[in-house]
């Protein structure tokens, strides 16, 4: 079995956000208009949050989240229940059947930690999807917002010709 790093899991997805984040801060504070830029940007991102496609990704994040914790929390109870009920059962129960008893609600337990694990794992990786193409659909709104009106290109000059002189 690996061991896992618990503050590990979603590094990943937080130097994303806050890369972002700092990005976003960054160029607002650097800007000449940023007052004015930050409402187009926090326009922008508003109008991609509610978009459909995201809070789709949102409730179903959402929903397998809460899926997950409730399964896991039930599981546990259960053996926890089971682990009792087994190890007062019989005022006869040997110390070998109390060991077995609790060796197996250790695993149990630990198999519904993985399992939480693996949902928490899930759940951050729909996030971080989420979290690109929202940022992605809000760069796509703001480059095409920043981007200034095409101007027809314009022949040169005719350069005037000048007559050679011959010998």
């Amino acid at each position: 079995m690996t061991s896992r790093n618990a503050q590990g899991n979603g590094v990943h997805m937080k130097g994303k956000v806050l890369f972002v984040v700092g990005l976003g801060v960054g160029y607002v504070l650097g800007t000449r208009a940023g007052r004015e830029r930050y409402e187009q940007i926090k326009g922008a991102a508003a109008s991609v949050w509610n978009t459909p496609t995201v809070q789709k990704g949102v409730d179903s994040a959402k929903d397998f989240a809460m899926a997950r914790v409730g399964s896991v929390s039930d599981t546990v109870l259960d053996q926890v229940k089971a682990f009792i009920g087994n190890a007062t059962k019989a005022s006869g129960a040997s110390k070998q059947d109390v060991r077995s008893a609790a060796e197996s609600a250790k695993q149990n337990v630990s198999k519904a930690a993985s399992a939480a694990r693996d949902a928490v794992d899930e759940t951050a990786a729909k996030l971080d999807d989420a979290i690109d193409e929202a940022a992605d659909a809000a760069e796509a709104s703001a480059a095409a917002d920043a981007k200034p009106a095409a101007k027809p290109a314009r022949k040169p000059a005719p350069k005037p010709r000048t007559a050679k002189s011959g010998s």
